[in-house]
């Protein structure tokens, strides 16, 4: 009888496992040829540098070399945006600290300026780019310039902001020198701030759209009444810390304390409410009845028309919870714990 030795199981799945090995390590000769023909591929690939375009690490390294020459020197070329900029909020302001002195000029955001008043309008000379040109740097560069000065009070929570994490940048709605807001008013890029919103929340466009609406349409409110754009510590960016004291700023007959409570409105006024419009009544999220029976069942005294036709039923109008419960957001009525008065 033949014995089964250990090697007489183990062998059949291992031979193919130590071939797959064997086949899987390059060989020496394989490999520097492959290195080789990757190495060619990409010399014939690479595009040489011109002189015309001078690369990055050349203008870094003369930009460190650079001096501040002061505004006089940059009028000698820029004189239409220097007349604009002497009517601009920055121009002349007092800062804290900074490189360029403590007195907002040209060079307070676009760093110094000798090499590129050398260059004399020549941008084939590398000097030329060793100035800070905005709309060529990234997001992050761009909002690190402003944030030098802006750190605190609207800016204080830019670097946590839903815009920040999303590649914006304070040029994406800041215009410096061709701010088209009334009078300057925080250089924006578009008349209204609700207008420079809406050109990215498209969605938004829709719902103020709608009949009953906050008064954006009308100019009575903006966007930045209710968010702060440049971020804050509450969700979606509001300026409270919760949707109802942020609600409660103009609606303060609202705010209680109420004798009698009624929980959804003191958990989120969001709960019935669309704050950016509704084609129902008073920016409700539903028509009543129906808006209350997504938390009160119909029994005891439902609202539907099944008990006698419908032009005979007394349930055809006077529908709406509310025609009973007036105070629906609250009474302080000793008889009101149902909000009847």
């Amino acid at each position: 009888m033949r014995r089964n030795t250990w090697w007489s199981w183990v062998r059949p799945p291992l031979v193919p496992a130590l071939i797959a090995i064997v086949l899987m390590i390059p060989h020496p000769a394989r490999a520097q040829q492959g290195a080789a023909a990757t190495d060619s591929i990409q010399t014939q690939t690479q595009t040489p540098a011109t002189e015309s375009q001078p690369s990055s690490n050349t203008v870094t390294a003369q930009a460190a070399h650079a001096t501040y020459v002061g505004e006089a020197k940059c009028v000698e070329c820029h004189e239409e945006i220097m007349t604009t900029f002497e009517h601009n909020p920055h121009h002349g302001a007092q800062v804290d600290r900074n490189e360029a002195g403590t007195v907002v000029q040209c060079e307070s955001c676009h760093g110094p300026g000798s090499l590129h008043s050398e260059a004399d309008g020549d941008e084939s000379d590398p000097r030329f780019a060793t100035i800070r040109v905005f709309k060529r740097m990234s997001p992050d560069a761009q909002a690190s310039v402003c944030r030098s000065c802006h750190t605190m009070g609207e800016q204080f929570h830019w670097d946590q902001s839903s815009h920040a994490r999303n590649d914006l940048s304070c040029q994406s709605c800041h215009s410096m020198h061709a701010a088209k807001s009334q009078g300057g008013k925080n250089l924006l890029s578009k008349a209204r701030p609700t207008e420079l919103c809406l050109s990215c929340h498209e969605d938004k466009r829709a719902e103020i759209a709608r009949s009953a609406h906050m008064p954006l349409r009308e100019g009575g409110m903006d966007c930045s009444s209710c968010h702060n754009p440049h971020g804050s510590a509450a969700p979606f960016m509001i300026r409270k810390a919760s949707n109802n004291e942020l609600c409660t700023t103009c609606h303060m007959d609202k705010r209680g304390p109420f004798l009698w409570e009624h929980p959804p409105v003191r958990e989120d006024c969001v709960t019935c409410h669309m704050p950016h419009g509704s084609n129902n009544d008073k920016v409700l999220a539903s028509k009543k009845p129906f808006l209350c029976q997504r938390c009160h069942i119909a029994t005891r005294h439902p609202s539907t028309l099944y008990d006698r036709p419908d032009l005979v039923s007394n349930r055809l109008f006077n529908r709406s919870c509310t025609n009973c419960h007036s105070q629906i957001h609250g009474s302080n009525h000793p008889s009101g714990k149902t909000f009847l008065r």
